[in-house]
């Protein structure tokens, strides 16, 4: 089992994401909304307030997404998410992945 998160940048993809989700039978999942460290930098402490300029035109805030993928559909479901998302065009977001050792309360 690998444990997936997701940070989309591409917010409007959110929805495509959780639905390829249910298409895989992945059914469980954690949205969680998220800021990136440079916004906080730049727009929550003056001393950084240079960074604005670096950060223009990225958004507020970004959706995480957490899930675990059975390691039998891995592989696929991440090329899929790739599609979706398109990680080589920057700014749509990034996504990792650790191997479970063990989980609880998961099926």
């Amino acid at each position: 089992m690998k444990l997936v998160f997701l940070v989309l940048n591409s917010v409007e993809l959110l929805e495509e994401v959780i639905e390829y989700m249910v298409e895989m039978d992945v059914r469980g999942g954690t949205v969680l909304d998220s800021v990136g460290m440079g916004r906080i930098l730049a727009y929550d402490i003056p001393i950084f307030a240079g960074f604005r300029e670096m950060i223009v035109g990225s958004r507020a805030t970004n959706r995480t997404l957490m899930t675990t993928i059975p390691d039998k559909i891995f592989d696929d479901f991440m090329d899929g998410l790739d599609k979706i998302v398109n990680f080589n065009e920057p700014g749509t977001g990034v996504a990792f992945t650790l191997d479970v050792y063990k989980a609880y309360g998961v099926k």
